[in-house]
């Protein structure tokens, strides 16, 4: 019996216009409620986001955000997994290092209440940013941004890569300069996050396991991306979308009848429920 469904968002839940059927939706979610099924949001992206993607059901579900690093039911946070103002730095360091200037387009770093940027971001960069965090806040140098400073605690640094770089060689040589305690994840768009190796989507999806006392295969899982295999190696419930690579289809147990653009989530949950 499936006690918890956990989407990943771009790419999976969302069209690529960054939409879904509200009205299918809140009919399933409704549903599943009546069940006693969780639902989760689980992605890359920032809770307050994810909050506003689910306005009208936002205290009833859970959320596992930033790639796993913060797990949230409803408005309550059930864990954080922090990174400190010295591996933020040296990321920093390490990128200025190992990169050539122009190689990446930007960086961001992303905290539990709000998300951090360089004043002078380009304009159309800033733009892409508030779609995927809020509140963005702008400080005169990453290099040195201390979380004392801010009041907040820091829990990823977005990569992105400029537009034309081989994608998967510059994450692969992230990967090797990286400390031990720090990995990369592709969440899509040219764009890794970095973060505690201890957060996953699969570690946040313990948790509220654990809280719920929910055995993985009790689990559904929806992914199209790297950042969402650990969450689909873990149930023999999991759906890789249709529009994923095919090393993303490969590693779930199953793949869906359509894809994100039409509807491929909530059509697979009207055959299951």
């Amino acid at each position: 019996m499936i006690k918890m469904v956990a989407v990943d968002m771009d790419g999976t839940f969302l069209d690529d216009k960054r939409q879904y059927d509200k009205t299918t939706f809140l009919a399933l979610f409704k549903q599943m409620k009546a069940h006693h099924i969780h639902f989760v949001a689980a992605s890359g992206s920032q809770y307050q986001r994810l909050r506003h993607e689910f306005a009208e059901v936002a205290d009833q579900m859970d959320y596992i955000s930033q790639n796993g690093a913060i797990v949230h039911s409803g408005s309550k946070l059930q864990h954080i997994e922090a990174i400190s103002d010295e591996q933020v730095h040296g990321v920093i360091q390490l990128l200025r290092k190992s990169f050539k200037p122009g190689l990446i387009s930007q960086e961001v770093v992303a905290g539990l209440n709000g998300t951090y940027v360089n004043r002078d971001m380009d304009p159309k960069f800033l733009k892409i940013v508030k779609y995927y965090y809020r509140p963005v806040i702008g400080v005169d140098n990453l290099a040195t941004i201390a979380s004392t400073a801010v009041k907040d605690q820091f829990t990823k640094l977005a990569v992105s890569f400029t537009p034309g770089v081989n994608f998967d060689s510059a994450s692969a040589k992230l990967a090797q300069v990286l400390p031990a305690k720090l990995t990369n994840e592709t969440s899509g768009f040219n764009t890794d996050l970095v973060g505690s190796a201890n957060a996953t989507k699969r570690s946040g999806l313990q948790i509220l396991q654990d809280h719920y006392q929910i055995a993985d295969d009790e689990l559904m899982t929806f992914g199209d991306n790297e950042n969402d295999l650990s969450m689909l190696t873990m149930t023999p419930h999991s759906f890789a979308m249709k529009n994923a690579a095919d090393k993303i289809r490969q590693s779930a147990a199953h793949v869906t009848q359509f894809d994100n653009n039409h509807n491929g989530v909530l059509e697979t949950l009207k055959m299951a429920l």
